[in-house]
């Protein structure tokens, strides 16, 4: 696979809505990606293709701030990678309150040989659950503890709870319900608005609202372990990334690099590629100079749950 400069420019562009430019006719398409990169829309189409059959892209998919929701997501941290993922990924379809989970390898420093402590790996995973409550959530561990033979190592349960809850209105609450399931790179706004029963316009000025209130965007799931010859990164950093991403642009040798960023509950993900091993400790320097508490991973991958469902009540829609 040919992971140059256009295939790393072809991935930021799933980095959407991006800044100020979050126009629904914005979103990303292979022409007018081809258009952006001033290239021909079959070198699009044929990257893409290798992105995907490489397996680093695992897909991309349609996400809601759950603070608009009647539901709320979980993160569920277990201090251990191996087997965690295949084990939910062979489960999904039993567990469609899974959304998805992820795991990496962090480094971090051996505490137990301070002062002259070495950088240790330490492998995690998250799944992120969605419950309706606390109560709902302890019901849903058990049937996925339940999988594992013995209780999982849990080292912490996230959720988004410090937010202000705006929870949307009935109508809003249905298109973002239904944008949940659709596929990014093939929803057509003509085909939902009639499922909808929703005049075209109606629903294009209601979704950029939705947009202009950041309650819906998209992210693409990657798996860094697939692709051969490809060395990606991630940072970890405690708060959101509106607030550390304008000091991460003022690095030369970081926004060289940033592929793309998140938000994951309390935290910022900032994903970046790197040449070989020396770049990543090369971005350990970095980052540490911006934030000295954030982490580096690497061998990180996120897997999407296609049997996904978001519990909506009946009286909301």
């Amino acid at each position: 696979m040919i992971f140059d400069e256009i295939s790393r420019n072809i991935l930021r562009r799933f980095q959407w809505p991006r800044g100020g430019d979050c126009k629904y006719v914005g979103r990303p398409s292979v022409y007018r990606i081809a258009r952006d990169l001033n290239v021909h829309p079959k070198v699009v189409r044929l990257r893409l293709k290798e992105l995907f059959d490489s397996g680093l892209i695992r897909g991309v998919k349609f996400y809601t701030d759950d603070a608009f929701m009647p539901w709320k997501r979980y993160f569920v941290l277990i201090n251990k990678t191996r087997g965690v993922q295949k084990i939910i990924y062979d489960h999904f379809k039993e567990f469609p309150f899974i959304e998805r989970v992820i795991f990496g390898t962090l480094y971090v420093s051996d505490s137990s040989n301070f002062p002259d402590a070495d950088t240790v790996e330490v492998e995690f995973s998250s799944i992120a659950i969605i419950a309706m409550n606390d109560t709902d959530l302890k019901e849903k561990m058990k049937a996925v503890e339940a999988i594992f033979g013995t209780e999982p190592n849990i080292i912490g349960v996230l959720d988004d709870s410090s937010k202000d809850p705006k929870l949307l209105n009935k109508i809003d609450l249905t298109i973002v319900n239904e944008i949940l399931y659709q596929d990014p790179l093939t929803m057509s706004i003509n085909d939902m608005a009639q499922k909808l029963n929703i005049p075209v316009h109606t629903l294009r000025r209601r979704i950029q609202k939705l947009l202009d209130d950041e309650v819906i965007y998209e992210e693409v799931s990657l798996d860094t372990n697939k692709a051969k010859g490809v060395l990606i990164a991630s940072v970890i950093i405690k708060g959101d990334y509106h607030d550390w991403l304008p000091k991460i642009l003022k690095s030369k040798f970081l926004s060289e690099r940033l592929l793309l960023y998140k938000n994951f509950s309390i935290f910022s993900f900032f994903i970046f590629y790197a040449e070989n091993f020396s770049a990543i400790d090369d971005l350990t320097t970095e980052v540490t100079k911006i934030e000295p508490g954030s982490l580096v991973t690497y061998r990180n991958g996120s897997y999407n749950n296609p049997y996904v469902t978001y519990p909506v009540p009946d009286t909301m829609l």
